[in-house]
This record gives C-alpha cells, sequence and structure tokens, in this order.
C-alpha cells in the first residue's frame, strides 16, 4: 500500500474496539516503514489503555518513545500525523476487508520464502510451514458466522410461502410448481429449434409475466443478440409480430411501457464467470435468465466436460444464493431428445448427472419430430417438470407455442 492507503487504515486503528476485532491480523510488516512505527505506537496504546485514541495522543506517544529524534524525523511524522487526521475516513467493514488482504498476502509471502528454504534443502522447512499454517489456521476464520437458522414457526412459513415466488404464467405450471423464487436455481432446456428462448421470454414479458409482477428481470445472452430478443420481448407483451409492430410502432410502445423499467438486457458472450457475477451484483435483479449459461468460461483445470459443467452449475446455484436471485439457465438438450415429448435430465447436453444434481428445478421442453415437408407446423409444446425440489411436482404441462409473437399459452 502506498502512504495515503495506510494512513486510511490507521485512521481507522484509532478506534479501539475496531482494533481488537482486527488484531489477530495486523503486524507492522504489513506498513511502510514510518507507517509501522505509528502502528506500534498505536498497538501499545490499546494494549496500555483500552479506549479510543485520537491523532495528537498517537504523536506524544511518538515523541515519547523517540526521546532524540531529530527536528526533520520529527517534522516528517508530524506530517504523517496530520495527513491521518485530515484523511477521509473510510468504513469499518471496508477496513476490515483490506486489512484482511493484507494479512493475506503477508502469510503468502512468508509461505514463498519457507518454499525457497525447502528447495535449498533446509530440513526445518517442512516444520516451520507447518508451525505457520496451524498458528495462522485461526485468522482465516471469520470473526461472525452470523445467525443460525430461526426456529420461529411463522418466519419458517412465511419464507416458503408463495407469495416470495415469482408465478409462471402458464395455468398448469403455475398450479403444480407455482415459480421460482430468491436463491432458486432452475434450468430451461430443449433441443434448437423447439423454442427454449421464446419461452423464457414468454415468462417474463408474456401476459401475467415476471416483469408484470413487478419483478426486476435482467437478461444475459450469450447465443442471439439481445437486440433481437428485446424485439421479441415487446412483441410478447404487445401479442403483435414484427410486421405489426412496424405498421402500429406506438401501439406497441404503449404496451411496453408497462415493463419497460422492469427488464434489463446485456450481451455476454466469451464473459467469464467472475465477470457475469459482477454485473449481476451491480445490477441487482431479482430475476436473472442467463441464455446458453454453459457458455460462460470458468477458471480451472477439468479433465472432462462434464466435470466443468458441474462446477459451472455447483457456482450458478451459489451466485442465486449470494445475490438472492431467481436465476433461470437456458441450456441445450442431447441428440438424443430429438422427438421427444418427454425430456429427462439425462437429455441435457454435457448432463451424465453433474448438471442437474446442483439444480432446484429443470423443465424439459419437448415436441413431435414430423421430417415430411408436407406436414402441418405442429405448435404443440410439453413441459416435462423432471426435478423440483421447490414443491415436490413432476409431470408434463401441454402448452402451445405462437414463435411469431414469443409467447406460450395454455
Amino acid at each position: 500500500m502506498n502512504v495515503a492507503d495506510d494512513t486510511k487504515i490507521l485512521k481507522s486503528l484509532l478506534n479501539f474496539q475496531f482494533f481488537d476485532n482486527n488484531k489477530t491480523r495486523l503486524k507492522a510488516t504489513l506498513f511502510d516503514d514510518e507507517i509501522a512505527d505509528l502502528f506500534q505506537i498505536i498497538n501499545e496504546a490499546h494494549t496500555k489503555y483500552e479506549h479510543d485514541l485520537n491523532e495528537d495522543e498517537v504523536f506524544q506517544l511518538w515523541k515519547k518513545k523517540y526521546p532524540v529524534a531529530t527536528r526533520a524525523e520529527i517534522d516528517s511524522m508530524k506530517e504523517i500525523v496530520n495527513h491521518i487526521q485530515n484523511v477521509q475516513p473510510i468504513s469499518f467493514d471496508i477496513a476490515t476487508d483490506v486489512i484482511e488482504d493484507l494479512w493475506k498476502r503477508e502469510i503468502g509471502r512468508k509461505i514463498a520464502h519457507i518454499g525457497l528454504e525447502i528447495t535449498e534443502g533446509n530440513q526445518q522447512g517442512l516444520k516451520n510451514l507447518e508451525d505457520l499454517i496451524l498458528k495462522s489456521k485461526e485468522s482465516f476464520m471469520p470473526d461472525d458466522y452470523g445467525p443460525t437458522t430461526t426456529k420461529d414457526i411463522a418466519e419458517l412459513l412465511e419464507s416458503s410461502s408463495d407469495k416470495n415466488r415469482w408465478a409462471f404464467n402458464l395455468r398448469h405450471l403455475k398450479n403444480n410448481v407455482y415459480g421460482i423464487g430468491p436463491g432458486e436455481f432452475g434450468v430451461i432446456f430443449a433441443t434448437p429449434e423447439t423454442g427454449k428462448t421464446a419461452c423464457a421470454v414468454s415468462f417474463c414479458a408474456g401476459p401475467k409475466g415476471f416483469c408484470h409482477q413487478g419483478a426486476k428481470v435482467l437478461y444475459l445472452g450469450n447465443e442471439e443478440k439481445t437486440d433481437r430478443t428485446m424485439l421479441r420481448v415487446i412483441q410478447s407483451c404487445s401479442n403483435m409480430t414484427k410486421e405489426e409492430i412496424n405498421a402500429n410502432p406506438q401501439r406497441a410502445a404503449q404496451s411496453f411501457d408497462r415493463i419497460k423499467e422492469n427488464i434489463e438486457m446485456k450481451d455476454i458472450q466469451d464473459w467469464s464467470l467472475d465477470e457475469t457475477e459482477g454485473f449481476i451484483e451491480k445490477m441487482k435483479p431479482d430475476v436473472v435468465i442467463l441464455d446458453q449459461g454453459d457458455k460462460i468460461h470458468i477458471g480451472g483445470a477439468f479433465s472432462a466436460s462434464h466435470e466443468r459443467l458441474r462446477e459451472l452449475y455447483r457456482r450458478f446455484r451459489e451466485l442465486a444464493k449470494r445475490y438472492e436471485c431467481a436465476l433461470l439457465v437456458i441450456s441445450q438438450a442431447s441428440a438424443e431428445a430429438k422427438g421427444r415429448t418427454k425430456l429427462s435430465p439425462f437429455e441435457m447436453e454435457g448432463s451424465k448427472i453433474g448438471k442437474s444434481a446442483e439444480t432446484d428445478l429443470i423443465l424439459g421442453i419437448g415436441k413431435m419430430e414430423n421430417d415430411s415437408q408436407e406436414a402441418e407446423q405442429d405448435y404443440t409444446r410439453y413441459i416435462t417438470v423432471s426435478k423440483n425440489k421447490l414443491s415436490g411436482w413432476h409431470g408434463t404441462v401441454v402448452c402451445n407455442i405462437k414463435p411469431e409473437v414469443s409467447r406460450y399459452v395454455d
């Protein structure tokens, strides 16, 4: 850290309670030379007096400790103390995070030094490493683990109530599953050209969809450009085809205005999971639709693609819980699902059991397949609920797709 950052931390450390909460991670070696001297003064003063300090008290204690300091040294220290006095304070929670990060870097530096000793043949190195890890272990643990789960029956019933979920707008799906809520993770999957995106759009923007219920929806597109998807949202909420919107854009705008502030979209091609998470944290949505989530980049070495997907889906689940949003990921079905009306989790592409194990809800969209060119287009869709930790119901909902307006209807 530079002097400006160091002085912000020292200003926080003048507070006795803050110092006491962080003292296991605090060492003079975390700071530059002159700042380290001041830290030692603050450390000794808090240990002795156990109350808050001010900048002038710290300066007087420093002069007492160094009675033969030169005029130049006194002036230099006075300048630093004045800087502490005038610096803009940072909140205690941010200061705590900064201290923890500095402390971990210091431990990392020590481990690297011991590692070098081991490579040079120091037989004591392994014992030193073990001692360092054991000594540091407690400080890596959280100071506050937060409250345990409530035992209040009214609170438990309230938290599991359907009114905390965003309802699906297909009648039979709503009656049996109801919807999806904060911290819950679901998957919509189907073969290409079945209508996965249309289903997600309809859930959000169709009549009585998430947006109409007041949910703030964030749609992250990893395949089709989201300007096209946004147009499909307008089609779905207005029940107008593209040609009808061209002919009467005012009518389409009037319909779209009802939900316009409740949906945001972003193209995320080639994004990593960290970038995706950062954007979700920034936007603070109620519902996230992640179109083609399997394409999100994730760090790490994996011996097989299904292992990468399992880790990716595990982190999707964590993401939904961390940001208290409902997360729906759109995924492809494998080739084996072609022509099937009822899809199982094993027919998700790259699945085996890894992806499905991490989810709360799985909706597989099936359709009949007719390769005859003379055959009429079949708009019947079969939404099979093959995993459901939300209500426990399993079964198939038969509905129709209206692709020209991106709606699913009973």
